[in-house]
């Protein structure tokens, strides 16, 4: 009988997204570690945990004017997004009925 395998998704992303200098030895422990009877939730728990860690690693070796841009950009996409979701709730609710200008006598 073949010992289970842990989430196939879940590994692929730990070798893709993961720390390029630990992730062989992440990838066997957590295999190990599934095998000994751990559930698939947890092996997710600490793929997501490892890219994390992963990727904040990497924001702090670049160089702050990168930095800023970047927090800059995502600035202005939430500006964006909002003010595109602000003009279309507007857009929506003045035209329903509730917001017309006729008197409530009339209706």
């Amino acid at each position: 009988m073949n010992p289970p395998k842990p989430p196939n998704f879940a590994m692929y992303l730990l070798s893709r997204f993961g720390s390029p200098y630990h992730g062989e030895s992440l990838a066997g422990d957590l295999i190990e570690q599934f095998q000994k009877g751990r559930p698939a939730k947890w092996v997710w728990r600490e793929v997501l945990c490892a890219i994390l860690a992963a990727r904040m690693r990497t924001i702090g070796l670049k160089p702050w004017p990168s930095i800023a841009k970047t927090t800059l950009r995502v600035i202005n996409a939430i500006m964006l997004a909002a003010a595109l979701a602000f003009s279309l709730g507007t857009l929506t609710r003045a035209d329903s009925p509730q917001n017309s200008c006729v008197p409530r006598a009339q209706c």
